[in-house]
């Protein structure tokens, strides 16, 4: 233990001073002996080389293929090339409904691991009655935090599934309620936090998929005050 460093202190003090000594130079790359005891030892992993060919040959163990680029859809969910149900096997089941208390964590973990449209949509479905549900409880504003997290994460999730549809229905709806006094009562300061946040229509800027222009987004009211 006596020759065991720590890496982070030692670096961060060593580069310190070398800049002080020289200002213009890159700091060099850390001493071999702060970063001696982070690899394996080159002869043990030399030497293991033929086990762990057996073994990965063995288990037929295959590299991960990189994730494509750009935004996923409900209907490309990522699958071993092995082609094993890695949640049948570990007896997980996917859950249709959430819960009001554990809203947000649940809904996205579904969308995670489902690639059947007609899922997504039930729990998105799910989730905008639950938001609701806060701001029509709240008493005062104790349950806008919540409705406004819960929104945002509906908002970024059909953004990145390339659903824009779902949320802007269901934001239309929502406004309608929200303005027309249909949950709890006046509402206008939780409508002033969705404007605030920026939780209004998805438009094109924000996905290619969508319906709905930037400038419509802005301009276009569906109750007595515009997105």
């Amino acid at each position: 233990m006596e020759d065991t460093f720590s890496p982070v202190l030692h670096r961060i003090n060593g580069a310190l001073r070398y800049r002080a000594a020289h200002p213009n130079k890159p700091v060099p790359p850390p001493a071999e002996i702060l970063t001696r005891y982070s690899q394996p030892p080159t002869e043990l992993t030399q030497r293991a080389q033929d086990s762990l060919a057996n073994l990965a040959n063995t288990a037929n163990i295959k590299k991960v293929p990189p994730k494509a680029k750009g935004r996923k859809r409900a209907r490309e969910v990522d699958k071993p090339l092995s082609g094993l149900d890695i949640g049948a096997l570990l007896g997980n089941e996917k859950r249709i409904k959430i819960s009001a208390e554990n809203a947000v964590p649940e809904f996205k973990q579904l969308l995670a691991t489902s690639e059947d449209p007609t899922i997504i949509r039930k729990a998105s479905t799910q989730l905008g009655e639950i938001i609701e549900s806060y701001i029509k409880h709240s008493v005062g504003d104790s349950g806008y935090g919540r409705a406004v997290e819960a929104i945002r994460v509906f908002k970024e999730e059909m953004i990145e599934l390339e659903e824009p549809d779902v949320y802007n229905t269901w934001a239309q709806g929502f406004k309608d309620k929200l303005l027309g006094d249909a949950l709890g009562g006046d509402r206008r300061e939780m409508w002033w936090l969705v404007r605030v946040n920026k939780l209004g229509l998805i438009h094109r800027g924000q996905s290619d998929v969508s319906s709905v222009t930037e400038e419509e987004a802005k301009t276009v009211s569906y109750a007595s005050s515009n997105w």
